[in-house]
């Protein structure tokens, strides 16, 4: 997932990839603070992990547009060579993994932006030294 963070020099987006799902995630594998670089304006920017926010990606987009292909070239050829009642399937498929791919990054988005850190990571740190 991208998380993303204002420049405060230039206002531009700033976009880092992690694996972490929710802010305690990412507090716990990239630290509570993370310094990002604006390409636009070159500034470093230090952000707390309450102030990332996380957006819908395009990849749904792109896996539908490949599957859709894959599935319109096998579609001619069962038109052209074979029995056609797989054209509904065949047609149908690219919508349901369109509608499956976009409901799981809106659910991780969503997760990331609604919940806030608020001091969980200083209580993790605390109980491991105790």
């Amino acid at each position: 997932m991208k998380v993303y963070g204002k420049c405060k020099n230039c206002k531009n987006e700033i976009s880092y990839r992690t694996n972490a799902n929710t802010r305690v995630e990412f507090a716990m594998q990239d630290g509570e603070n993370k310094n990002l670089n604006c390409k636009s304006c070159g500034t470093n920017t230090n952000f707390h992990v309450d102030e990332l926010y996380a957006q819908p990606s395009k990849m749904p987009y792109l896996i539908t547009g490949f599957a859709t292909l894959v599935i319109v070239i096998v579609t001619l050829y069962f038109i052209f060579f074979s029995d056609s009642k797989y054209v509904i399937i065949a047609f149908g498929l690219p919508l349901v993994i369109y509608l499956i791919l976009t409901k799981q990054d809106q659910t991780r988005v969503s997760d990331f932006n609604r919940r806030k850190l608020k001091g969980r990571t200083h209580n993790i740190v605390s109980s491991k030294l105790l």
